[in-house]
């Protein structure tokens, strides 16, 4: 019986030991929360403040590229390159307001970065449809990254028509997907 004590109390302790560390960092990371650099309901300044600054770069270099592409395309000289061009134009001119905006501080950006998420759902959409080359898809998908971290900061949802475009036919579909043939 004695011992049976004994084999309680060591493994009672043991448990305990384990779990200090566990307790000991969920309180590590609550200091975390209060740091200077955030601010404005929980988001982090200085990773905002660059993928802004991504984003305002990156699009200036897009809409560059898309034009030149689209040049060289089946698109030439049709209204669908003038639509592409257009909507990447004005994705390029809203990261610039936001980039503006956010440099002065006057209020957190919040209405600008909504026009600059919708407008990246828009050229998404188009991008998609129109099949361009992998090198601008590269840069396209490193501009959706920041609207990821955008939308993420600023508490809108970015990734809706991405999400249902990748999904579909994922509930119903499994057994093409099957690289065999299935005996059922």
């Amino acid at each position: 019986m004695t011992r049976f004590k004994n084999l309680i109390a060591v493994f009672g302790f043991l448990l305990l030991v384990l779990a200090l560390p566990t307790i000991t960092s969920a309180q590590w990371r609550d200091r975390d929360r209060d740091n200077d650099d955030y601010n404005r309901n929980g988001r982090y300044d200085r990773n905002l403040e660059s993928t802004i600054k991504n984003l305002k770069n990156r699009s200036k270099d897009f809409a560059r590229k898309l034009d030149r592409e689209l040049d060289r395309s089946r698109y030439d000289d049709r209204n669908r390159e003038d639509q592409l061009n257009r909507l990447a134009d004005d994705f390029r001119r809203a990261a610039n307001d936001l980039d503006n905006r956010y440099d002065n501080r006057r209020n957190d950006g919040s209405n600008e970065a909504r026009r600059v998420i919708q407008l990246g759902q828009q050229l998404d959409n188009a991008l998609y449809r129109s099949r361009l080359n992998y090198n601008l898809q590269g840069d396209w998908n490193r501009i959706r990254q920041d609207l990821d971290v955008l939308s993420d900061a600023y508490g809108y949802n970015n990734r809706n028509n991405r999400n249902n475009r990748n999904n579909r036919n994922s509930n119903g579909d499994w057994r093409n997907r099957v690289p065999f043939p299935l005996p059922f």
